[in-house]
């Protein structure tokens, strides 16, 4: 009898020694990940949620008081609505799968006398989501128009100058007089990045102080409003200066004196020894006694400098602050945008000028906005690239290309397709090596698929570039240079585009005043990409005046309204059955 309670209560010892040692092992996890969260997870709220997590997982082990679940509940809950935030499933599906274990072993410990250090465990699944939901991708913020830039230090020499407040209180004044009308024009100079690269921030404010001086000096019209007793050129900060201008007696003064101060500051500066050159841009807006305050016409003058940066001179109206206002509200949509859901592919033949016959089908991207209808590409590709969604995107139309194209191959239909990639993503060894893998994965033949994109890239490409497009081109895939016409190019530079189709934009021919200009300038360049073997096609065909316009230049194909609208990827099956039975016909 005495040998069998030894018996018994040594292996209650043990039982006991053993789970003190789990407990012991558990809560040492436990304060290691604690310690991984705070040294490495930046954000706050999640660092502050695992703490204090923690802390009353081990304030129950210790005390072993089994009711601290109720705490930790509250800790798992708040956690599991953080991921919900973030949209991301590893986060979500970790804490909740942490949230039902810590649910299933306070089960076990209330009915079959589970020891409580197992309840540290959901802990550390818990801890192990958080490093998930810290490096969860971010969306780059909405971009704004810009602002109050730097202030200059005391000693610059642009402290002479009127500043902002100086000029607010000349507009306060004016504001408030009868029949005033005038406008606000707003200067910002460029190509002060590589002065101060190069010779130095001192110089590159000394540079910007005599292109300052400069511009005030053209400011001698009676009409030009003093800002100060002496002055009528304000220092906004930064690159950016400021005057009014009186419009009752000249509409159009303002606009003269921009292109005088254009022309002035493109003479280029003597400093340090170096010859600069300096370019200005320059919006304006008009004012009136109904006009807004100061600080809205600020705002519109620096909307219209970012809304245009290709343009020297640029007049804010009503419709950039929509557009900008349009713009915020698709980037916050983009932040959790489905592109199989939202996005999607319509398609517009290219047809042969020869036989009539399809060349290729282009496959053209949609946005079915919720409230803002049908988008066409060019509506938001801008805010796709803003919010680092470009090579995401790229890949989608690529992906979803590669299985239409292996569709009509199943239907016994040949024709190849293009698709439209509208910056440089396609030219590094990622996409390429995607490309691939979408080739072999629908088992694509040479020439089923061809990649359309803006003829800046190819004019500018360096030896990296061009190893791309060689690669695609190794891969069967053609390429299309789209635009000519669109920008000033040099022609120096067409000869050496080796590509398998060339677009001439619509804006080349859609003016039929003067053709036989047209003719000599187009004409030139269709011969000459003829002669290197490279088709012409031409856009924007919407007549059948226009079609034989184009014909005459010997054009490759066609593409426009009048072959067609862009319809829905969607029926593209059927469409192309029934254009195949009226060739037959």
């Amino acid at each position: 009898m005495f040998y069998l309670m030894s018996v018994s209560t040594s292996a209650m010892d043990g039982t006991l020694l053993s789970y003190s040692n789990l407990a012991i092992f558990l809560s040492g996890a436990l304060l290691m990940a604690m310690v991984a969260v705070l040294l490495t997870v930046k954000s706050n709220v999640i660092r502050l949620i695992l703490l204090c997590t923690g802390l009353i997982g081990l304030a129950m082990v210790s005390t072993a008081i089994p009711w601290f679940v109720v705490l930790l509940a509250l800790g798992f809950g708040f956690h599991l609505y953080q991921a919900n935030l973030l949209k991301q499933k590893l986060p979500l599906l970790v804490s909740a799968c942490a949230t039902g274990l810590l649910a299933l072993l306070f089960i076990g410990y209330l009915f079959f006398t589970l020891h409580l250090a197992w309840l540290l465990i959901p802990i550390l699944l818990l801890s192990s989501s958080s490093f998930s939901m810290d490096n969860a991708p971010q969306i780059a913020p909405p971009l704004k128009p810009q602002t109050d830039p730097e202030v200059y230090v005391e000693n610059s020499p642009l402290t002479s100058f009127p500043d902002k407040q100086q000029l607010r209180q000349k507009y306060n004044e004016l504001i408030n007089e009868d029949s005033f009308r005038a406008a606000l024009i707003v200067l910002r100079l460029e190509g002060f990045a590589q002065v101060n690269q190069h010779i130095g921030r001192d110089f590159g404010d000394l540079l910007l102080s005599q292109s300052a001086n400069r511009i005030k000096d053209l400011l001698n019209s009676d009409e030009v409003f003093y800002l100060d007793e002496q002055a009528k050129l304000a220092h906004l900060g930064g690159l950016n200066f400021a005057f009014i201008c009186d419009l009752q007696s000249h509409n159009h003064l303002h606009q003269q004196l921009i292109k005088q101060i254009i022309g002035a500051t493109l003479k280029p500066f003597n400093v340090a020894n170096c010859t600069i050159e300096v370019k200005v841009r320059a919006s304006y807006v008009h004012c009136e006694q109904q006009s807004s305050s100061f600080d809205e016409l600020i705002s519109h003058a620096y909307l219209a400098l970012d809304s245009r940066p290709d343009k020297q001179i640029v007049a804010y109206h009503q419709q950039m602050t929509v557009e900008h206002l349009e713009q915020q509200a698709r980037l916050t949509e983009l932040a959790n945008i489905s592109f199989a859901d939202e996005f999607e592919l319509f398609f517009q033949p290219v047809i042969r000028n020869s036989d009539g016959q399809i060349e290729f089908l282009e496959l053209l991207l949609r946005w079915q906005h919720p409230t803002q209808g049908t988008l066409s590409a060019s509506r938001f590709i801008n805010d796709i690239r803003i919010a680092g969604l470009g090579y995401s995107l790229a890949t989608f139309v690529i992906e979803r290309a590669g299985e239409l194209a292996m569709a009509l191959r199943m239907e016994g239909m040949s024709v190849p397709l293009s698709v439209n990639l509208f910056g440089p993503e396609m030219l590094n060894e990622e996409f390429v090596d995607f490309v691939y893998g979408v080739i072999g994965e629908h088992q694509l033949r040479p020439g089923d698929l061809i990649l359309e994109c803006p003829l800046h890239i190819f004019t500018s490409l360096d030896d990296k570039g061009r190893a791309m497009i060689a690669r695609l081109n190794s891969l069967g895939l053609k390429v299309c240079v789209d635009g000519l016409g669109d920008n000033p190019v040099l022609l120096s530079k067409l000869p050496s585009l080796a590509v398998e189709y060339i677009k001439v934009s619509p804006a080349l021919t859609a003016d039929f005043s003067n053709q036989n200009n047209i003719r000599s300038l187009v004409g030139g360049m269709v011969e000459m990409h003829n002669q290197q073997q490279t088709k012409v096609i031409f856009e924007g065909v919407e007549t059948l005046d226009q079609l034989k316009f184009v014909k005459s230049l010997k054009a490759y194909a066609s593409q426009g309204y009048y072959f067609g609208h862009p319809l829905s990827s969607l029926g593209l099956m059927s469409w192309f059955k029934q254009w195949l039975e009226a060739q037959e016909l």
